[in-house]
């Protein structure tokens, strides 16, 4: 059967031989392996973010509960518990420090904690460290502090009741408790209180409110007595050289306090670092003192904190003490913090608002704690109800029943976030709880925020910073509209460039030249954006900051350098431009320079008729209108509008007006044409730049705004060049498998190669064209190094050609290294990741529908 007799009698076996039968089998075999294998390796790792990223959205969850009855019902002043979860201690109002295990309530230790038994008449224990300030009925002031200190044990102190412990497990020790570590060392943790000698009484009457803050130079407090005398003072801690001792000095000065109706501040609040104070009262009303001049403090503002008929029952700093926790008799919360809005009538210019609210139970508000490392809110309620939230996005994570219909007279969140503690009606609540991620919902990744200190809710990145009471900001908004800005700006700059030049290579390009531009150019893709981001940011990035007006009159000057060099080869008789067109890419090359040199000599030119004669002060908003900005905005729309009615409207006409006329008229008139529809095409754009000026219009603000060095527009320029081989090379490549009878059949009707090119070969290679724009497209998405060293790196959300931006791929790579150490961060990167991912697979899913569009298109051509 397959051997078949030739002319010349011999047989030939047109079978293939077993080798040839079994490589292509094996090559199919290893072909489909690799293409199902980079599938699913491609959908493993979309599986793997998603497998990182959903514990972000898992709620808070309650681990284990106990409840525990204590010796003592008396509610206390304060509570605390240690990073260990195992030890609390807690101030009694008699002046007691007791210390208890958190797992049976038992109590560890129980001292006095001022000589002769004294008790406090007021107290502040601030949210971040382990300082404390006491208040006496003297009007003396005892300041201190009070914490957790642990330390490993020797050989000598360990027992053999500590030896049988089992590993990660603990036992009382003296008046702490020893810890055994997964290691098998062995920690001892004990409370240690430290209070200062009293300070000089105020005025000799009770101390009824107290607060203390960490000033510049040491520690800060306001004290109130019961006469309306307010004393705000800093303590100097100095040793003495001759005894050692250490000698404590206050100095600061008294106030006369504002009183209601002839009532004393309720609550007394120092904000920051002592740079103000607020008075507070039940009935809502806030006094707020400028106290930067500890001698001459000044009422700032007044502000109502509540409506009439509701009270204020607690008053709790947040971490930071820059936002203020107000609960009251309704059983809403709401968290108030300084903004600085444009008008404010204040003396310093800053307002106090509501930024948050909670208000998710109705029994008034009896106790409120923060966490001293993130920014939770614990709150009890009169009917024994605990809830917990986050304040920064308002997230509710949790609602328990601490000790149902008992009013929470004490709470305190564990450091690390995993445990609450309650005491009510003389027991022991405790809730150890998995957190989760609170700073990261879908909502504070995509909507704006009210972050502490901003006039609005605001879309903010700023995952770190260098102070303990830092603000997570997790928004992601800035950082895909970062990625967007650079995905735009180097694809206006390069798709544009690698078209054309697609085109001139495939359709109009010597071969012999082409056979050397068309690897030179693809090499271009090897350049390492490492070089490129160098190159961008250290040289271009300075360069262009010299020659702003030149660097924008290249947009204009260069494109009009070739279009006129075309336009006047075609002034060329037909014998020489024939004879010559091995010169017309060399004539080309000729074009750019003189485009280079003409946007040096308009550039400046155009400063001054536009841009007031200083094109960085005018885009600052300094001086000027927005008309320059109006015009170059304006340019590109009029001259596509131009081209548009040349080619629709006035070339057909003008085609038959100009039949029988010689090659030089055509080509004369068709010169005229152009230079018309170029001063056309600038007319209108300058007097629609007018108009919209006369009514108010100014770009500043928006595409135009204050100059960085660092900007889209070098990002666009050099990242451009990045993508510009591999949109090139795939889109020649799709002009050139276009079969060759086509442009024979073209040019045999009539038609001129540009015609031909433009009508036939370009529709017909359209679907690999748009694919050569939508792979560049995705590098330019993915692009890191040259958006981190040329964009400033800086996560804002504004069209600026002229500022930085951020963008996803970017901010993985800066902080991913340090986000190891931070659950939610790390996570957080992998979520910028997942919607990088996510991004590019909608990109590329469009891109495929339109190309098999355009592939049909070109079949039915």
């Amino acid at each position: 059967m397959n051997d078949q007799k030739s002319f010349s009698g011999y047989r030939r076996d047109l079978s293939n031989r077993g080798s040839v039968r079994l490589a292509d089998r094996v090559s199919r075999f290893m072909i489909t392996v690799g293409g199902i294998g980079t599938i699913l390796s491609v959908l493993l790792v979309c599986v793997f973010l998603v497998w990182v990223v959903v514990p972000l959205f898992v709620g808070t969850a309650v681990v284990e509960e106990k409840t525990n009855p204590l010796a003592d019902p008396t509610p206390p002043l304060h509570l605390s518990i240690g990073e260990s979860r195992a030890m609390a201690w807690s101030v009694e109002r008699d002046g007691r420090l007791v210390v208890r295990r958190l797992d049976t309530g038992e109590p560890l230790r129980d001292d006095p904690l001022f000589e002769g038994g004294a008790k406090p008449t007021a107290w502040s224990f601030p949210v971040l460290g382990n300082k404390v300030a006491f208040g006496f009925e003297d009007g003396s002031v005892r300041l201190g502090s009070i914490g957790f200190e642990s330390r490993f044990l020797g050989d000598d102190e360990i027992t053999d009741a500590m030896r049988a412990m089992e590993k990660s497990t603990y036992d009382r020790f003296a008046d702490g408790l020893v810890f055994r570590t997964a290691e098998g060392r062995f920690r001892a943790q004990r409370v240690v209180a430290s209070i200062q000698p009293a300070l000089d009484p105020i005025d000799g009457a009770p101390i009824v409110q107290i607060d203390l803050a960490q000033g510049a130079r040491g520690p800060v407090f306001a004290a109130l007595t019961e006469r309306g005398t307010l004393q705000l003072s800093s303590v100097e801690q100095t040793e003495n050289m001759m005894t050692g001792e250490i000698e404590y000095e206050s100095s600061g000065r008294t106030y006369p306090v504002e009183r209601l109706d002839g009532r004393i501040p309720d609550f007394v609040r120092l904000v920051g670092q002592g740079g103000a104070f607020y008075a507070i009262w039940r009935d809502g009303t806030l006094v707020r003192y400028d106290s930067r001049n500890l001698e001459d403090a000044k009422v700032a503002e007044r502000a109502d904190l509540t409506e009439d008929a509701i009270e204020l029952t607690c008053v709790k700093w947040l971490l930071g003490r820059r936002t203020l926790l107000v609960g009251d008799s309704s059983g809403r919360i709401r968290a108030w913090f300084l903004t600085k809005p444009e008008g404010a009538t204040t003396n310093d210019g800053s307002v106090l608002v509501a930024a948050h609210t909670f208000a998710r139970e109705s029994s008034p508000v009896t106790a409120i704690a923060t966490c001293p490392r993130a920014r939770l809110l614990a709150a009890g309620h009169a009917n024994g109800r605990v809830q917990l939230a986050f304040v920064t996005n308002r997230a509710e994570l949790l609602d328990v029943a601490a000790v149902e219909g008992a009013s929470v007279d004490a709470l305190a969140v564990a450091p690390r976030e995993d445990l609450l503690a309650a005491i009510a009606d003389g027991r022991l609540y405790t809730c150890a709880i998995d957190i989760g991620h609170p700073a990261v919902t879908i909502d504070s990744l995509f909507t704006p925020v009210w972050y502490e200190g901003y006039d609005a809710p605001e879309h903010v990145w700023q995952s770190s910073s260098g102070t303990d009471d830092f603000e997570e900001k997790f928004g992601l908004w800035p950082l895909v509209f970062g990625t967007l800005k650079a995905t735009i700006y180097s694809l206006l700059f390069g798709v544009p460039l690698a078209l054309l030049a697609a085109i001139f290579t495939s359709e109009f390009m010597n071969p012999r030249a082409r056979a050397a531009i068309k690897p030179t150019i693809e090499l271009m893709a090897s350049l390492p954006s490492v070089v490129l981001g160098f190159l961008a940011g250290l040289v271009f990035a300075p360069f262009i900051e010299d020659y702003v007006p030149a660097a924008l009159g290249l947009f204009v000057t260069v494109p009009l350098a070739f279009l006129v060099g075309a336009y006047l080869w075609q002034l060329l008789p037909r014998e020489k431009s024939l004879r010559w067109t091995h010169l017309r890419f060399p004539m080309m090359c000729v074009a750019l320079p003189i485009g280079i040199v003409g946007a040096l000599v308009v550039g400046p030119l155009m400063e001054t008729v536009f841009f007031a004669g200083d094109i960085k002060r005018w885009l600052s908003g300094q001086i000027g209108s927005g008309m320059g900005g109006l015009v170059m905005l304006l340019l590109p729309i009029s001259a596509f509008g131009v081209a548009f009615l040349l080619g629709s409207r006035i070339n057909p006409r003008l085609r038959e007006a100009m039949a029988g006329r010689t090659h030089r008229q055509a080509a004369t008139l068709s010169f005229i044409k152009f230079g018309i529809a170029t001063a056309v095409a600038v007319g209108l754009a300058v007097v629609g730049a007018g108009l919209l000026s006369v009514v108010g219009v100014d770009p500043r603000g928006g595409v135009f705004d204050t100059y960085v060095q660092r900007n889209a527009m070098v990002v666009g320029f050099v990242m451009g060049f990045a993508i510009i081989p591999i949109i090139y090379t795939i889109a020649e490549d799709a002009l050139s498998t276009i079969p060759e009878h086509l442009r024979s059949a073209s040019l045999g009707a009539g038609a001129t190669p540009w015609q031909t090119a433009v009508r036939v070969v370009i529709p017909t290679a359209m679907s690999g064209l748009f694919s050569a724009v939508m792979i560049g497209l995705g590098r330019a998405v993915g692009e890191t190094m040259i958006v981190l060293m040329a964009a400033g790196n800086t996560p804002v959300l504004e069209m600026n050609l002229f500022n930085g931006f951020r963008t996803l791929s970017a901010n993985i790579a800066v902080e991913l290294p340090e986000a190891v150490q931070n659950s939610t961060h790390y996570r957080t990167l992998f979520l910028a990741a997942l919607v990088l991912f996510a991004i590019t697979f909608v990109l590329n899913t469009i891109a495929e529908v339109v190309r098999l569009r355009f592939r049909k298109r070109s079949h039915e051509l």
